[in-house]
């Protein structure tokens, strides 16, 4: 194929979706490699540290012309205004998600060319928000975000089961089975906190062992009442260290098993045994998620961190999902992964964004003994509302409490 059947219509889609084609002259590109040149006196020669590239540029002279080319160059400004990622299919360079650029200008040559406008805009390549922002409400977007997980991952395990011989389904049960008896045992003291999680929870738990039997021949079922079953004790207030090292060790129980990744049988009852497994680890990571959103932080810190906890559950449990995908030869299909990954995005994005709000640790090497309550109140400004926090931030032991030693470092926050 000679180069000039490999060009393509050249076109640009608003963030709003408009898509819009155009005429063009000579194209381009820039990219920049992001790089630093040192020079130490005592060496010949520069140290360069190469920390990777820019996004790529695509400036663009754009013509339109005709009977309605003064409208179709409004229509094209317009959508070049649009706030948002939008995508431009290149002519030479392919399709790219861009945001335009800088100045953009157009040019109507009424004299010259009296049917023409030119419009002369730069595109840039763009990787888009890493921990995207939700615009409204941020705990209700990331909510539905796990719902939309909810409804993809009870599809996809109902389509990807083969229960067509009795072994199947029976090997199956008992495999659920386990898998249940030991998330009722590590969520139990979680949900056990609040009263009305409890119930919730134990309810779910005794419903789906009675209805075993029958769930099992209704796997879409089966699943959906799995989702509500993890995410239940994530809305119980008990402390959200205590809530996320929970879905992480059942998480990593799965994961780091010693046959955590399925082989190929005669069957599919290895393939249905990770397919459960999938379930219940992916859905842990959501447990996380819920968590974070019923949760009130107080300090940066912790937002971090959760941040962080909820980042790296996933990246394990995709890493596993992508390791018996290979060996088993399937085919992951992705809407459950993708709807998952978007709601850890939106949560990370969440936690970042309250982080700057929240507030900021501080640390004081002790000069002297101190008691812990002249201490809060130099610190906070209070006592009855601050003594608890500043033991439990500081993880005071009891003879602590009582007088607090010279050269101890005390962590507060401001």
């Amino acid at each position: 194929m000679p180069w000039n059947d490999r060009i393509r219509e050249a076109a640009y889609t608003s963030p709003s979706g408009t898509r819009l084609t155009f005429g063009y002259e000579n194209v381009r590109k820039t990219v920049d490699k992001k790089t630093t040149g040192f020079e130490f006196p005592d060496a010949d020669g520069t140290f360069v540290q190469d920390l990777g590239h820019s996004g790529r540029r695509y400036p663009l002279r754009v013509f339109f012309w005709g009977d309605d080319y003064d409208q179709e160059a409004e229509a094209f400004e317009s959508a070049l205004l649009e706030r948002g990622t939008g995508k431009l299919e290149h002519p030479i360079y392919g399709t790219k998600d861009v945001v335009p650029f800088g100045t953009i200008t157009r040019r109507d040559d009424l004299k010259t060319a009296a049917n023409q406008a030119v419009v002369e805009v730069t595109f840039w390549e763009t990787i888009g928000l890493i921990y995207p922002a939700a615009q409204t409400d941020p705990a209700s977007s990331v909510l539905a975000a796990v719902d939309a997980y909810n409804a993809a991952v009870s599809d996809s395990f109902s389509e990807a089961l083969g229960l067509d011989t009795a072994i199947e389904r029976v090997t199956l049960k008992n495999s659920y089975q386990s898998l249940l008896d030991t998330a009722s045992d590590g969520l139990q003291a979680i949900a056990d906190v609040q009263d009305d999680v409890r119930r919730q929870f134990d309810a779910i738990v005794d419903s789906v062992n009675q209805g075993i039997d029958i769930l099992i021949a209704q796997p879409l079922t089966l699943a959906f009442q799995t989702t509500q079953l993890i995410q239940a004790p994530a809305r119980a207030l008990a402390g959200i260290e205590a809530r996320l090292d929970a879905y992480g060790n059942l998480a990593s129980s799965i994961i780091s098993g010693d046959d955590n990744v399925a082989t190929p049988g005669n069957d599919s009852r290895n393939s249905n045994q990770f397919r459960t497994n999938d379930l219940y680890a992916s859905t842990y990571v959501t447990g996380s998620v819920v968590s974070v959103v019923n949760n009130q932080f107080v300090t940066k810190t912790e937002a971090l961190q959760a941040a962080e906890t909820i980042l790296t559950q996933l990246d394990d449990v995709v890493a596993w999902r992508d390791d018996n995908y290979e060996s088993l030869e399937q085919i992951d299909t992705g809407e459950a992964y993708q709807k998952l990954q978007e709601a850890v995005a939106l949560t990370a994005g969440f936690l970042v964004e309250i982080s700057f709000s929240l507030k900021q640790e501080r640390s004081v090497v002790l000069d002297r003994n101190r008691t812990i309550v002249d201490l809060a109140a130099e610190l906070y400004g209070s006592v009855d509302d601050q003594l608890d926090f500043l033991i439990n931030s500081n993880d005071l032991s009891g003879s602590e409490i009582l007088e607090l030693p010279r050269g101890r470092e005390i962590v507060y926050y401001v």
